[in-house]
């Protein structure tokens, strides 16, 4: 098996060290220095704002107020770490609070992500505020159709993880409509399988569901879905590898956060191929190159550098999860 040289790690472990925040060094000494959870926790709850929501902890944009964006990173963290908080701490029991309240049943999911001042300062154009006013659906079926897993599946997903946090009939609701448009969209037996959404290969609904499936608490519902997921997975994947070299692609290690994933059993050759060629990009300095550019302003370059930090923290968390680091377990 291919891994990552000890020095190699020290290289990307200094990269980190020096230009990852205050959030990015908590993470790597939890992860790799046997960090407490309380004490990381006590890091992520200093990007905690009084509403419950997070800010500053996305790194597309220079905004440091509450949005759902910088909360979902948050939800990350969280559903990252070996034993999940406890439903009686008190910045789980404020993120609850603050995802319900920005919850809109009469769509059956969440808004925009991001907020108007967003757009005040830097920003890459693809995460910039839309103004999209959401329209009420008044039917369930329709809602079921039309739900969007991108980005909002993470939320769910810290539903289902605390469904004492959460009314019944509220947690019922919010868990169906992901549920319910896997069952009905994706299953090829389906009669109501919806053949575009393999066929424009778009990663990102794929990748959500894996983060909200392992949250729910009915096994047989675990496994119907992950089944579900594992049906035609690499339709969401770069198979030819040299893309990334040069351009933003999912290869199949960027779509299976770990081997723990409900996909990695389906595609277990070429998740371990793809990572090897993603550990072999690593440059001199110890990171790894996004592939692409944000922009040329200075300002758009200062993002860059902070992403490029916090995407080579999140590559090395993945390494040790596959047990791809030299010298470390």
């Amino acid at each position: 098996m291919y891994q990552l040289l000890y020095d190699n790690f020290i290289k990307a472990k200094s990269y980190i060290l020096a230009n990852a925040d205050a959030i990015g060094q908590a993470w790597f000494q939890y992860i790799f220095e046997d960090g407490t959870a309380g004490g990381f926790l006590d890091a992520l709850a200093k990007y905690q704002q009084e509403n419950g929501g997070f800010g500053g902890l996305y790194y597309e944009f220079d905004y440091q107020g509450v949005c759902l964006k910088s909360t979902e990173i948050a939800i990350k963290y969280i559903l990252g770490m070996r034993e999940r908080p406890p439903a009686g701490h008190p910045v789980i029991q404020k993120m609850m609070r603050y995802l319900l309240n920005q919850y809109l049943p009469e769509t059956g999911n969440w808004g925009e992500v991001v907020v108007p001042e967003v757009n005040n300062g830097v920003h890459c154009y693809w995460v910039g505020y839309r103004n999209e006013t959401p329209v009420p659906i008044k039917d369930e079926n329709e809602r079921i159709r039309l739900y969007d897993a991108n980005e909002r599946a993470c939320f769910a997903a810290f539903v289902a993880s605390y469904p004492q946090l959460v009314p019944e009939e509220l947690y019922r609701e919010i868990l169906k409509y992901p549920i319910e448009h896997l069952l009905r969209y994706w299953d090829e037996i389906s009669p109501d399988y919806n053949r575009y959404i393999f066929e424009s290969g778009e990663p990102y609904q794929f990748e959500y569901f894996q983060d909200f499936v392992p949250c729910l608490k009915d096994k047989a519902m675990r496994e119907k879905l992950a089944s579900v997921l594992c049906q035609k997975p690499t339709a969401f994947m770069e198979l030819d590898f040299t893309k990334s070299d040069r351009d933003y692609v999912h290869l199949p290690c960027d779509s299976v956060s770990s081997p723990d994933s409900v996909v990695y059993p389906a595609v277990k050759r070429l998740v371990d191929e793809s990572l090897e060629y993603r550990m072999k990009q690593q440059r001199a300095d110890g990171s790894w190159p996004l592939g692409w550019s944000f922009g040329e302003s200075e300002g758009l370059k200062k993002l860059q550098a902070q992403y490029e930090a916090y995407q080579t923290l999140l590559l090395l968390v993945k390494l040790k999860r596959f047990h791809r680091i030299e010298g470390l377990t």
